[in-house]
């Protein structure tokens, strides 16, 4: 097991038992072997419960854990808007450095990579460090690869500063979830996880318009110029208020698995990012798969072996974390999708500006937003399953619209299901993050977490590179030219159409998955 935090310090106002105390008090100290594992987990269990259910009765967060939670979420927005800022400035980037689309790419690829290579280790830092000093790195690194990025006088230090930033974002997204499902009342996470949500949902859609009208009305080093200010605010006020949730441990840190995942995780991406370009026949294409296969498969053996593991894979045994898991996935591989191919359809096919195509995603991010807290106050541990099937139905809707019409797609039709599809992932998104979570013992907590947030990254990036590859094969040509003057609307609406079938495909899925979650779970006991 790889740490067992004792819960959250506002345990002690509510008078837990001098037994339980002990119990943890132990469990921070010793390593869970034979019949010890099992009296620390079932008195951790047992504290859990005491604090639930006096947190039912008086949910009370402090100002200084709002202002933690502020911090967090704030150092998160910055990271993930300046990502997808970014992706309207390709052909910018490749004027400036003079250099091809595939090479300009790396800015994001590389980025979301080291993104999802930190957050694997997520429950390790969690366990080995303070929150304070994760929350010191997280806000420090961001603001040297700004700077760096801003400043930045060709594509290989960019590249640099990217890479910097995606381990900033790493720390500070697990960090924010960490805080709020070790800081907050039972009874409240799900509002906090809602609210903290928004800079998932948010700063995606934001970003191309933020990035689109600061490009062309200033120039691209502006993007990192206007967010530095906001990222050191949110970095002093998360090292001012976070506070530590449990003891720090001095364990070792599994080198061979994390090298395993990083590989995997890397040649996994390569792979679909190469099927655009050399089809489905090239080993350039297959060879990674095959990596990637033999990397995962390894982990799971060095992991099982191991006494200090990176993750915890036993969590992928409960069923009310795997489900939840599975929805959160899915729901973030479709709206990616999306997100990348109503654009290019409202500018090549509609002949929109990109202002234009930009507000449609941010039309939906809004409503997202708004719905989110009131969606996340909802949640109980017998409504859950309620939740995600409202959810369900609206994604189907949209989708059914976008796979039907997909010749014809309108502004105001684009507009209108966007805003419905997100009016749905507002319903399941956190929520499935909050019940998932909920369903783990406190120990497996930073396990949980790192699996939500690695999955979120890579369902994002997998979602835009499959949605390419879609475009690209709508040609017959197996080779995706990213916006060039031979991909032509035909090819667009034909690739659009045939992704959104694979995404009412999914959110189909997504409907059979939430209708088998139970109603009613064993908090934090299974």
């Amino acid at each position: 097991m790889l740490y067992s935090p004792s819960v959250n310090q506002s345990l002690s106002c509510v008078h837990i038992i001098s037994v339980c105390t002990v119990g943890i008090r132990v469990s921070l100290n010793l390593q869970f072997q034979g019949s010890v594992l099992s009296r620390l987990a079932e008195a951790s269990n047992l504290a859990r419960k005491v604090f639930v259910e006096k947190s039912m009765s008086h949910p009370k967060v402090s100002t200084r854990t709002k202002l933690s939670v502020l911090g967090t979420a704030g150092l998160a927005f910055c990271g993930v808007l300046v990502e997808t800022s970014m992706n309207v400035t390709f052909p910018t980037l490749m004027k400036q450095f003079g250099t091809s689309l595939a090479a300009v790419q790396w800015v994001t690829t590389a980025y979301l990579l080291v993104v999802a290579a930190t957050m694997v280790i997520a429950a390790f830092l969690e366990a080995r460090f303070s929150f304070r000093t994760l929350a010191f790195w997280g806000g420090a690194l961001f603001i040297v690869g700004d700077l760096i990025c801003a400043l930045s006088p060709s594509l290989p230090v960019l590249l640099t500063g990217r890479v910097i930033q995606g381990v900033s974002t790493g720390i500070a997204m697990p960090l924010l979830f960490g805080v709020i499902m070790q800081r907050i009342p039972f009874a409240l996470q799900a509002t906090y996880v809602g609210t903290g949500g928004m800079v998932v949902a948010f700063a995606p859609s934001l970003g191309p318009t933020y990035g689109g009208l600061v490009t062309q009305t200033l120039s691209w080093p502006m993007i990192f110029w206007f967010v530095l200010p906001v990222g050191i605010v949110m970095w002093l006020i998360a090292l001012k208020t976070i506070e530590q949730p449990h003891p720090t441990q001095h364990i070792p840190f599994p080198l061979v698995q994390f090298l395993l995942v990083v590989i995997g995780l890397t040649t996994l991406l390569l792979g679909f990012n190469n099927i655009s370009t050399q089809g489905f026949a090239s080993v350039l294409s297959w060879g990674p798969f095959l990596v990637a296969i033999v990397c995962f498969v390894a982990f799971g053996l060095a992991t099982s072996r191991s006494e200090h593991k990176l993750i915890d894979l036993k969590i992928f045994k409960i069923s009310g974390f795997i489900k939840p898991l599975a929805i959160y996935f899915l729901v973030q591989f479709v709206q990616l999708g999306m997100n990348f191919l109503l654009p290019t359809y409202a500018q090549l096919v509609s002949h929109q500006s990109v202002s234009v195509s930009g507000l449609i995603l941010l039309a939906g991010s809004l409503v997202s937003a708004i719905l989110l807290p009131f969606v996340g106050r909802q949640l109980r541990p017998d409504n859950a399953r309620t939740l995600f099937l409202i959810g369900s139905a609206l994604l189907i809707i949209s989708t059914v619209y976008f796979m039907v019409f997909t010749s014809s797609l309108s502004v105001i039709g684009m507009l209108l299901f966007y805003v419905s599809y997100m009016a749905g992932f507002a319903f399941i998104f956190n929520n499935a993050l909050t019940f998932g979570l909920q369903q783990l013992d406190v120990r497996n907590i930073g396990d949980g977490n790192a699996s939500f947030n690695t999955l979120q990254q890579y369902a994002g990036s997998l979602g835009t590179a499959i949605a390419s590859v879609f475009v690209a094969m709508a040609s017959g040509a197996g080779a995706y030219t990213g916006g060039s003057a031979t991909q032509t609307v035909s090819q667009i609406i034909t690739g659009t159409h045939n992704y959104f079938i694979l995404g009412f495909v999914l959110c189909v899925v997504i409907a059979i998955i939430s209708f088998t979650v139970k109603p009613s779970m064993k908090i934090n006991e299974e």
